[in-house]
């Protein structure tokens, strides 16, 4: 009886190996289900409590998650019409302002060359001007090839994620009741509490980093706007995005004004604006990646540059991304491994 019961729990171990591995497969060979099948994964994990605590209420989950929806609709409506626009505006500005940020960075460029050059006392081409218009040629090159499907995987995802989250989140008590009999008896009141740990910490900290790159990005948009920065609006959304990339966001999210300013005629919005960045993100620091992450992530600093080294080598900047919550989902396995070894 023993050994059939053993066969058995291994064969549905296997089992649940090739069902899991699968999956993974399937989401690494289809790049188009992987922006649905993330934004996916993020609406669950933001909507969840809050269907949890309807239900807890005597709300249907079907109703909860259609109210949600229709509350999240109302706010992207009135925020369309009251910021959207006003980006969207400044967007197109900067966009139609680029060749002539571009020109005047070519000349300021080259006669920083020439300076070099006389102090040298040498003839030496450094070839800044070439090398700048090689890079503007690739880069229009990449987008003119990849802009199409980005969009359409973009449109795809905001379609279909809706779709998959409602049904995920309707029916997340029959998928866990069906995915917890493919695990061995023995070993799944332990799996269904580490996969419930590892949700709860992935859904803590995912909010907790929106609401850090809403309030960063907020910050900024204040400051640049005392100061009379042009373009307030896109670079305070730009920064607030990149500040969810550990370590490295804050300096990615003033690039894109320092080389807009530094090359315009706005040139005495320039320090001002670097001011404005520089408080924003002592801030940050100080005060809310404290309050809203650093508790709930409880990693090491050493822990958390080597997750965002090993992620950066691997998949770049998606890698970077990823690297703080696969390095917590990590670490609840370990300790979840040694309190069972250990105990």
């Amino acid at each position: 009886m023993n050994r059939n019961t053993d066969s058995n729990e291994k064969l549905q171990f296997l089992f649940l190996c090739f069902l899991v591995l699968g999956l993974i497969t399937v989401f690494f060979i289809t790049p188009s289900l992987r922006p649905a099948s993330l934004l996916t994964l993020l609406n669950v994990l933001f909507l969840g409590p809050v269907v949890n605590f309807l239900a807890h209420k005597k709300v249907p989950k079907w109703a909860s998650i259609l109210s949600i929806y229709g509350v999240l609709s109302l706010i992207f409506f009135f925020s369309f019409n009251h910021f959207i626009r006003g980006f969207a505006d400044q967007w197109s500005s900067l966009i139609e302002s680029l060749p002539t940020f571009g020109a005047a960075a070519l000349q300021k460029l080259e006669l920083l060359e020439q300076k070099i050059q006389s102090v040298l006392n040498i003839e030496i081409d450094l070839g800044i001007k070439n090398r700048l218009v090689q890079i503007g040629s690739n880069t229009r090159e990449w987008a003119l090839t990849n802009l199409p499907s980005l969009i359409g995987s973009f449109a795809s995802a905001m379609l279909l994620a809706p779709i998959f989250s409602f049904f995920i989140l309707k029916d997340g008590d029959l998928f866990r009741e069906q995915f917890q009999k493919l695990i061995p008896e023995r070993y799944s009141e332990s799996t269904i509490h580490v996969l419930t740990k590892i949700g709860a910490s992935l859904g803590s900290f995912l909010r907790a980093k929106l609401i850090e790159a809403f309030l960063v990005g907020f910050l900024c948009f204040i400051g640049l706007k005392i100061v009379g920065a042009p373009y307030a609006g896109v670079f305070a959304v730009i920064a607030g995005i990149t500040n969810v990339i550990p370590y490295l966001g804050p300096i990615l999210g003033i690039i894109p004004p320092t080389l807009v300013l530094g090359f315009s005629e706005n040139m005495g919005m320039f320090w001002p604006m670097i001011l404005v960045f520089i408080i924003a993100n002592a801030i940050d620091m100080i005060l809310i990646f404290p309050l809203f992450v650093g508790r709930l992530v409880n990693l090491s600093p050493l822990t958390l540059l080597a997750a965002v080294a090993v992620g950066q080598e691997l998949y770049g900047v998606i890698g970077m991304l990823m690297a703080v919550p696969c390095a917590s989902i990590l670490k609840i396995i370990f300790q979840e491994i040694v309190a069972i070894l250990y105990a």
